[in-house]
This record gives structure tokens, sequence and C-alpha cells, in this order.
């Protein structure tokens, strides 16, 4: 073996061959020494069977897998890690040899083992490994490899039980994970890398699995219902419905006189974050490696005392952080009779659309796959102005359809209610507030703008887009990341003053470039996103850690006179003893931070909104202020998502009249909600108006002002239902009729979604 050793390190990686023969003398050694069925000799073939797998030699990679695989069901058993390992990657082998059934069938056999569960509850208490277990992942990444292999083969029956222990190994993976801060950064790096040592899966895939097997397999009954609402809630597990836990339960520790605690363990959290993000930079087993990992245990430590006592103040503090899925009888009691709450969830076999109500639960999919429905949101996004790339092709073929001067493609935006909404419509009928809560690209489109009636008449017409059917009448809609934050928010409600009490503004930031309207002016793409310039570049602090954007480059966008008219507006109707307001100069990131957040009811900013990457190499979304005469950590003139989520706001409600603030956060295919508005819950806001696209200036100032006079004029309206009427109002004012930019477009009257509760 030594001998071996010495040859194998002499050899070049990318002689395969050579490596190929020496491997199998060494497997055959151990066999000799250990025995042909010894754990050794099975960990021998499956080494030597990976040069074949790098090889794509999938035929003989297979038969020495098969070989180990028997040794490990003899020895260790079929309930083992190891083998439950061993069979997945023969399975993925013959797969790709073209023996699918025989794939499906080595699953199966070792799967038999395990006890299915007739339900996904039973399943994740009897069946699989709790917490983070190497079995239970195992498990689960072998049971979604036998389903995927009965699905894909048109047999959904046979793929329900293995898709269900997969599941169930999904939903006890992510129950092991703790509250502290090393646990959240595991997920967190989980999410953005799905092959990351947490886990080659993500998290959502197998839950995704799930509901499309229980969809396809015809599990329509009441149990089968129960499981898809689990299943979808925990596909929506993600970033901004846990940074609204987190808000909730700092919330509730305020609420307990134990603000002090919560903020400490904030600090303590922050440090320790902090000391995890170095270590990436850090030769692994270095002295300073271990040095780091010493104060990184010390420092948890000293977060675990403090979560002790913030445990014994606050009650249910950690419940909040990590509050656990609604089953049915959760969810029924949460909402009031006229409420309903859809979720709609894209997977690559089609789309789920589930409606819990207080009567029960409605669950539909649509044929439409994921990349299909990503194609039509993208349609409609441009349609309304949104900052989406698109093709010279797609441009020049968009800009052509429909006919008059101010189009809207409402073919698209039926089409999408027929696939996605009407199925369950019936579940609808006749409740007061809509929640909806989305992954994937249809998270980023406000669902009001999707019609409900096959279109007649010119699209581009005024008259006809007023006479529409729009799904914003229907109901007032109310948009947020998940089932589970209406309940953390329903937790923690009732703390703030009424609607409009006080205000706090922030807006028209002094700038050089020439003054500008936001928002889409008809077909112009050049005046889409009101002409606005992009600043390019970026300062680094000294220390080379902190990115800060470039005063000089952001002084060069486009003034913003609109936002001071709209913040006065507010002023007039609120009262000036009742607002305090920061205009050009006075509008700064230092001022922001330095003002009292906590005590206004309301928090009014108003100035441009940039999407992650639109200055230099800043990765997250911010808000522009105006700009210092140079930068600094404290102030550099971009309130960016991580300065916010620092923040400790007290406003009920805060609105952005910004552009682009609902969107995500600047990872490949994050969803929406995902950027700002995460930014903002976890700060502690309650409720958000924010918008999916540049809102047009010449609107805003009428719509956000218009949205309190109604709330002011009628109290026993809901902030939803008062957003309804604003904009119904909006697309019914003929003001700009004859200058090619309509108010009666969705680009005008439907950029903010409300999310939140619906705030009575």
């Amino acid at each position: 073996m030594a001998d071996i050793r010495r040859r194998q390190n002499a050899l070049s990686y990318e002689d395969k061959a050579a490596r190929i023969a020496l491997l199998t003398e060494r497997a055959a050694i151990i066999g000799q020494y250990h025995g042909e069925e010894s754990v050794a000799h099975a960990d021998a073939l499956q080494l030597l069977a990976f040069e074949y797998y790098s090889e794509k030699r999938w035929a003989e990679d297979a038969a020495l897998r098969a070989r180990a695989l028997v040794i490990r069901r003899k020895i260790q058993g079929d309930r083992s890690s190891d083998t439950l390992y061993a069979v997945r990657a023969l399975a993925h082998s013959l797969a790709e040899d073209g023996r699918k059934d025989e794939a499906a069938k080595t699953l199966a056999d070792v799967l038999g083992a395990w006890n299915r569960g007739n339900t996904l509850t039973d399943a994740a208490e009897r069946t699989v490994p709790r917490g983070r277990t190497v079995e239970g992942k195992a498990l689960g990444m072998a049971a979604a490899a036998h389903a995927k292999l009965a699905l894909d083969s048109g047999d959904a029956a046979s793929a329900l039980a293995s898709a269900r222990i997969a599941a169930a190994s999904s939903l006890a993976y992510r129950r092991g994970f703790g509250v502290g801060v090393l646990d959240e950064q595991m997920v967190e790096l989980a999410e953005r890398n799905p092959s990351s040592h947490t886990g080659e899966e993500t998290f959502a895939e197998w839950s995704r699995l799930y509901a499309d097997v229980l969809w396809e397999a015809g599990q329509r009954s009441p149990a089968g219902k129960a499981d898809a609402l689990l299943v979808l809630q925990d596909i929506m597990a993600g970033r901004t419905s846990r940074a609204l836990a987190r808000s909730a339960a700092t919330q509730a520790a305020t609420a307990s006189g134990a603000a002090g605690l919560a903020a400490e363990r904030d600090a303590k959290a922050a440090e320790l974050g902090a000391l995890f993000a170095r270590s990436e930079g850090v030769k692994a087993g270095s002295d300073a490696d271990q040095a780091l990992w010493q104060e990184i245990g010390t420092t948890n430590a000293a977060l675990e005392a403090i979560d002790a006592r913030l445990t014994a103040a606050t009650p249910g503090y950690f419940e909040l952080v990590k509050p656990a899925l609604l089953d049915e009888p959760s969810a029924k009691v949460l909402l009031t009779h006229d409420e309903a709450f859809l979720m709609i969830v894209p997977t690559a076999r089609g789309t789920h659309s589930l409606v819990v109500t207080r009567e029960g639960i409605e669950w539909h999919r649509s044929t439409m796959t994921e990349a299909e429905l990503t194609g039509h949101v993208r349609r409609m996004l441009w349609d309304v102005g949104a900052n989406i790339d698109v093709t010279p092709d797609e441009d020049e073929r968009w800009s052509a359809e429909g006919e008059g001067d101010f189009p809207f493609d409402r073919d698209t935006a039926f089409r999408l209610y027929e696939e996605l909404i009407a199925p369950v419509s019936p579940a609808l009928a006749g409740k007061r507030h809509l929640f909806t809560a989305a992954t994937g690209s249809i998270s980023s489109l406000p669902l009001g703008i999707l019609v409900t009636e096959k279109p007649t008449g010119i699209d581009g017409d005024p008259a006809t887009l007023r006479a529409t059917s729009w799904f914003a009448d229907q109901a007032a809609i109310v948009q947020l990341p998940s089932l589970q934050s209406l309940q953390l928010i329903r937790a923690v409600a009732g703390r703030n003053g009424p609607p409009g009490s006080s205000m706090l503004g922030f807006g028209d930031p002094l700038l050089e470039g020439n003054a500008a309207t936001r928002g889409v002016e008809g077909r112009n793409r050049m005046a889409r996103g009101g002409g606005m310039p992009l600043a390019s570049s970026m300062w680094r602090a000294s220390s080379g850690e902190t990115p800060l954007a470039d005063p000089a480059a952001l002084r060069r966008l486009a003034r913003l006179p609109g936002t001071a008219k709209e913040l006065k507006a507010m002023e007039a109707l609120v009262g000036s003893g009742n607002t305090k307001l920061f205009l050009a100069g006075a509008a700064t990131e230092a001022n922001l931070k330095a003002a009292d957040l906590a005590s206004s009811s309301v928090l009014f900013l108003a100035t441009h909104g940039l999407v992650a990457g639109e200055v230099g190499d800043i990765g997250e979304p911010g808000l522009v202020f105006t700009p210092p005469a140079a930068a600094s950590p404290a102030d550099d003139g971009l309130l960016t998502a991580s300065e916010v989520a620092a923040l400790r706001i007290g406003a009920g409600w805060v609105i952005l009249s910004a552009c682009n603030t609902a969107a995500g956060d600047g990872r490949a295919g994050a969803p929406g909600l995902s950027g700002l508005a995460r930014a903002f819950f976890f700060a502690g806001s309650e409720s958000l108006l924010a918008s999916h696209w540049p809102v047009r200036d010449d609107v805003a100032a009428v719509l956000t002002v218009r949205l309190f006079e109604i709330l002011r004029a009628d109290p026993k309206l809901s902030r939803a239902e008062a957003l309804q009427r604003a904009e119904r109002e909006i697309r019914n004012d003929t003001r700009d009729d004859p200058y090619l930019k309509s108010w009666s477009h969705p680009s005008a009257w439907a950029p903010f979604s409300l999310i939140g509760d619906v705030g009575r």
C-alpha cells in the first residue's frame, strides 16, 4: 500500500489509464487483506469507480458501484448512510447508462427498509431521522432520486412514497438548524450555493418534487391538500420570511421590556457573523484559522448565554425567530371569514396555485412550467417599464405588438390569470382581502395587473384599458413573503398609532443631473426609468473591506423635484406640526441614521431606488440620498439594504416612493421582496408600500396622497382597500390621455404593492 501511494503521488492526474490500473491493483490488495466482503473493499471499489465516473464510462462505473453496494447492504444494512449514498450514486450511473428501470428498482429495494408514512407529518415524525443527521440527508437524497426516476417515467404513483420521504427529510434537516448566527449563515450559504456542505440539494427542491408528485398522482384528498399546504410553505421559507421573523421577535422583546437584551444579542450576533465571514478568507488548518475558530467558539458561547437570558425575559422569543409551518387548522384560524391566502409556486413541471380560507383549501397545478412562466412575466414587466434585460430582438418585436399609442399586453395578462388563478377562483368569491405569496419570477409581478376576462378592443386605447376586467378590482391585494409572515405580523401587531398620525419624510436629494421625472412615458424606451443616468464607478475604503458608493457618481444622477412636491402634499395632509421633512441638502443618509425612526407612524422616502449593480460593484439595492463631500461608512449617499437592516424603525407604515423597491436583492434568480423590502422588515417595519418598477413621477404624488386622504375619509377601510380605491381613481383619471402616457395603463396605476398586513 505504501508503494501504491508512492506511485500514485508520482502520477499525473491527467493519466487516467495509469490511475485506473493503480487503483484496480489497490482494490485487489485491500480485498485480499481485509476480505472481499469488507467495508474497506467497498470503499476501494467506489474510489476506483469514481475514475470511470469522471470519464463518463457509466457501465464500468456502475459495475464497480454495484459490487460495493452488495457489500454495504450485507454488512452495514439498508438504513446506513453509507449504503444510502452508495445506492444513489449507483442509480445515477445506471440512469446515465440508459438503464433507468434498473436504477429505480435498485433504489426501491434499499428504500424498502424504511417505513414510508401515509402523510408528510407521519413521515416526518416516524420515518425520517430528526435533525441534521447524516442518515436523514442521505435518505432524502436517495428517496428524491427514486421519485424523480419514477416521475420522469410517468409512474407518479410509484414516486409518491419516496417523494414523501424526501420532503420529510427536507423538513427534518431544516428544523435541525437552530437560531444561532452560525446556523443562519449556513442556511444563507445553502441558498446561495446549493452544492455547499450544508447539502447537495437546495432545501426547497425536495418539497417541489413532492408537490409535483402529489398532483400527478392524483392526491387531491383532504390529506393530499394538507400536505401540499405544508410543502409549499417550506418552499417559501426564504430570506425575507426569516427577516420578518427576526423583526417580530425583536418587537416581542421590546414589548416585554427586554429591548436592551435583544439589542445586545444583535450586537453579539453581528460580531459573530463578521468572524464567520473572515473565516472564509483564512487558510484552513493554519494557526490563524485555529485562532479564529477559537474566537468564534468563545463568541458563540457568549451569544448562547445572552439567548438564555432573553428566553427567560421573553418567553416565546425563539418560537418567533424560527416559526413552525402552519398546518391546515392553524392557517384557517389565522384568516378571518373575509380573507384568503393565495400561494403560487412554479416548478419545472408546472405551477402550483393554492388558496387557503376559513372554509378550506383549493389547490391546482397549471401545465405552465417555471421557464414558460418566467417568459410571460418578463414580457409583462417590459410592458410596464421594469428594469429587465431584453435582447434587441425582443425589444423590437414587443415594441411592434399591440394597437394604439400605449398598448398593454392584455392577452398575456389574461393567460396568466386563466392558468394560475381561475382554477382556484371559486375560493376567492366574496373575499374582501387577498394575501399573495409567490416564489420565482411571478413574485416580481403585482397580480392586480392580470386580466380576468378575455380581452376585446384595442390594447392601447385608454377607454378600453379602463373597461378591462382587472384582477385588482376583485379583492384588495396584499403581498407577503410567506404564510408564516402573516402569523408573525399579527403576533406583534398593534404597537403603532393610527396611520398618518405623524410622519418623517426624506426626498428630493440634492443632485446635479437635469431635473427628471420618474417612470414610463409611452413606449419610448429612453423614457423608461425617467432617463436616469446610472453611476458606474465605486470608491473603496482604505481598508479594502467596505465598498462605498462614489458621491461624485451619485451626484450626476437626475434631480427629482417631483418628490419634493409629493412630500409637501403629504405634509399638508398630515399637518406641519406632525411632520418633519428632510429635503434637498438635508436629505442625507447621515440625517436619516440620526433621526428618531421609532416614534413616527409613517416613514416616507421619495428618491431614486437603485437595483443591485447599478452603482459599480455594490451588489445590493439601495436608496439615493444627497451625496456627501467625501464618502465614509456612515454616509456615502447610498443607503443600502444591509444598512437599512441595521436601523430600528417603529413606523407602522413605510412608504418607498422610489423605483424598484420591491425587487430582488441582486442574486441570480432572486425573488421579489428579497432586497430593500426584506431589509425594512428586518428593521422593524410593520407594512411597506413598495414598487415593482420605476414609479411615474406625475402619478406618485397623486396616488400616495390620495391613499391617505381615502383612509382619513373612511377609517373603516383597510390600507389595502384604500390602495385599491386610489389605484382605481388613477386608472380612471383622463388628464393625460391625449399625451401618449395615459394613466389607464398599468405602468401608471399598478407599480405599488402593499406588503405586510391589510392594516385595518
